[in-house]
């Protein structure tokens, strides 16, 4: 009788994993369902070395199983990566703690699995991964009794995968009208492909090489509903994953709960992860979290530009617009209590602000990771030419700096990339972020948006007027002692930046009515001269003064503000609830 051992299953593993990354751009190239963001590939390949990197191969099947799974839940990515690891993790729930597992045990884990698999989908879709998956454990059962070794075994398996992988083409309607196979389900046919080579007794060295693909054209001109592919990875106790799938059902479609030991992981498509991780919060500690643009990446691959703009969380500015111009967002880390969220993307105004009320520990912010950048300023060089990253005050965040080291290294590897110190942030910022777009449209080149931006950011001014010094004091912008004091006197300040891009205190007032007349005088004297070339308003959960300061500004100003926008939370934690800035361009 055949066996298969814990090293048996590592290796299948293994060298299936070896097979993907070999096929990863043409799985990429394939892409088009869900939606046609080029990246199955890229996601499988990362679910999968993760499993190889992570786990630990053992003697025994249900030990070497347990590994594997738990790295498939933590390196899961993308729909057919989580799709992926929900399969794994239903060959362990069906395992049931055994040290050697036979081929008629092994066919039944994989049947076990697939039902696991389906009730783990709030949508399950045939013509994808789901359907390859479950033709071939179905095979597995007939091929039981015609095989006469295990290599044998997966072979004949392998052959009606292969079979099922081509039926893909007319299961879903987006394939037919590509002529191409699901890009997950391919994914799974190679894997599968792996396990031969293993049993087939090939080496690894042999097979490992990553073949080059043309790229496919693809005709894709359906809506997508839901923007953002939202994963994240919860450690929890006792949850149950049917209250999970109902609870999160009403944030948007392709919903997938990975179930495991410590830890589940879901995968959604929304347009509103901010609300998603505030659900997650309940349900356990939050270990990671991902959210990608699916739209912005479609955008990326059909744009007919060769410049793209780049800016970071802090800039503020309508996030509409920068969706509609292609205006690509670096998120700033905000850490919660041990929690690291995305500003403008996994966290709002409102649910920060439920949270400090509640936290042991005021909120800080962090850079985005390096390999963060990495990977997006890579991602960004496969459709641009060249890239302006109009940044936030040097002498304000250490984001700028961090950005600019990595960009440095791409510019000495012959890249065209431009940084602008804005020496301001906020409002401010995002008025020289959207400068750049009306240069790019008007057709400027790189350098002469950079040239315009270096003298415009010269002529910026912003004004926030806070309603206490308690969050600039907590978050550590001013010293206790001086905030203490303002509190007790209640004094409302107004900050600003200097000359430096480095923070000031512009004014004080002892009521809101006291600030608004400080910085009308302020406005008034620049309107007066040189003048305003463009002005934009901001709040922080502030929708009443801001109302007043549009109908103050606009007919002070002559003109109605260039937009209206939310403070980012990366800010709002220094300037807190109820500021709202004016930030302007003169002539």
């Amino acid at each position: 009788m055949d066996y298969l051992n814990g090293f048996d299953l590592y290796q299948m593993f293994n060298y299936g994993t070896t097979f993907v990354i070999k096929k990863r751009k043409k799985l990429n190239d394939i892409n088009v369902f869900p939606v046609p963001d080029g990246d199955t590939g890229n996601n499988l390949v990362y679910t999968m070395q993760t499993i190889s990197r992570e786990s630990k191969a053992q003697e025994s099947f249900q030990a070497t199983l347990e590994s594997i799974s738990d790295s498939a839940l933590i390196g899961a990515r993308g729909n057919s990566g989580v799709i992926f690891a929900q399969f794994v993790n239903g060959l362990r729930t069906a395992s049931k703690g055994k040290e050697l597992v036979t081929l008629d045990e092994f066919t039944e884990m994989a049947l076990e699995s697939v039902e696991h698999t389906y009730a783990s989908l709030s949508n399950p879709v045939e013509g994808t991964m789901l359907t390859v998956i479950k033709d071939w454990a179905n095979s597995l059962k007939e091929t039981l009794s015609a095989a006469s070794n295990i290599k044998d075994f997966f072979l004949v398996a392998f052959a009606i995968a292969e079979k099922s992988l081509e039926k893909t083409k007319e299961q879903l309607a987006v394939l037919k009208k590509n002529n191409v196979v699901d890009s997950g389900a391919m994914g799974f046919v190679l894997f599968l492909k792996g396990i031969n080579s293993y049993f087939n007794k090939e080496t690894i060295e042999e097979v490992a090489y990553e073949e080059l693909e043309l790229e496919h054209s693809h005709d894709f001109d359906e809506e997508i509903t839901f923007r953002y592919c939202t994963e994240g990875l919860v450690e929890y106790n006792n949850q149950k994953e049917e209250v999970i799938l109902e609870t999160l059902k009403p944030y948007g479609d392709s919903l997938i709960v990975v179930m495991g030991g410590k830890m589940f992981r879901i995968h959604i498509h929304t347009n509103t992860p901010e609300l998603v991780f505030q659900e997650l919060r309940n349900f356990g500690y939050i270990i990671t979290q991902k959210v990608d643009d699916m739209i912005g990446d479609i955008n990326m691959k059909k744009n007919d530009l060769d410049t793209v703009i780049v800016t970071d969380s802090i800039a503020d500015i309508d996030q509409q617009y920068l969706k509609d111009n292609n205006v690509v967002v670096i998120p700033i880390n905000i850490n919660v209590e041990n929690v690291t969220y995305s500003d403008k993307l996994t966290i709002n105004n409102q649910i920060l602000f439920n949270m400090i009320d509640n936290a042991l520990e005021y909120p800080t912010t962090a850079t985005p990771t390096i390999k963060y950048i990495n990977d997006l300023f890579s991602k960004l060089l496969l459709s641009y030419k060249n890239i302006i990253y109009i940044a936030v005050s040097s002498n304000l965040s250490a984001t700028h700096n961090v950005i600019k080291k990595e960009v440095e290294q791409l510019v000495a590897k012959g890249k065209n990339i431009k940084i602008v110190d804005t020496l301001t942030n906020s409002v401010a910022q995002g008025l020289l972020v959207k400068r750049a777009v009306d240069l790019l449209k008007e057709g400027k080149k790189i350098d002469e948006i950079a040239e315009v931006l270096n003298v415009e950011k010269e002529k910026t001014e912003i004004l926030v007027c806070l309603e206490t010094f308690k969050y600039a004091m907590m978050s550590g912008r001013l010293p206790k002692a001086v905030g203490k004091i303002g509190m007790f006197l209640g004094i409302r300040p107004i900050m600003s930046v200097d000359d430096k891009g480095k923070g000031a205190a512009f004014g004080f007032a002892l009521s809101q009515k006291g600030i608004t007349k400080k910085i009308v005088k302020h406005v008034q004297k620049d309107l007066d001269n040189p003048g305003i070339e463009s002005y934009a308003l901001i709040h922080c959960l502030n929708q009443e003064l801001l109302d007043e300061y549009v109908e103050l500004f606009t007919k002070m100003i002559g003109k109605k503000p260039a937009y209206l926008a939310e403070v980012s939370s990366a800010t709002a934690i220094h300037s807190g609830r109820g500021s709202v800035a004016i930030g302007y361009i003169k002539k």
